[in-house]
């Protein structure tokens, strides 16, 4: 038998990586659509490797918070509701 992951990890480690996916696809996406030149300064760059990493960290994070925290605010305040969320 194996043990259950509490709810509210699960709820934090699940709302944290959608968070994180996207702000990964909204950094692909300033790269890709090249938004004021962010694309080039990032393909051209010496340390192209180390601008993708803090990038994608500076993003995944910011945004992993922001939808977490979204969804903490979003939570209903009733324990019959919070049982069926």
């Amino acid at each position: 038998m194996t043990p259950r992951v509490p709810r509210l990890i699960r709820f934090v480690v699940v709302n944290s990586a959608a968070g994180v996916v996207i702000g990964w696809l909204v950094a692909a996406g300033l790269i890709w659509f090249n938004v004021g030149g962010f694309g080039e300064l990032v393909w051209h760059s010496s340390q192209r490797g180390v601008a993708l990493f803090i990038l994608a960290l500076s993003f995944g994070v910011t945004f992993a918070f922001a939808f977490l925290a979204t969804a903490l605010m979003l939570l209903p305040g009733d324990k019959d509701h919070f049982d069926r969320v």
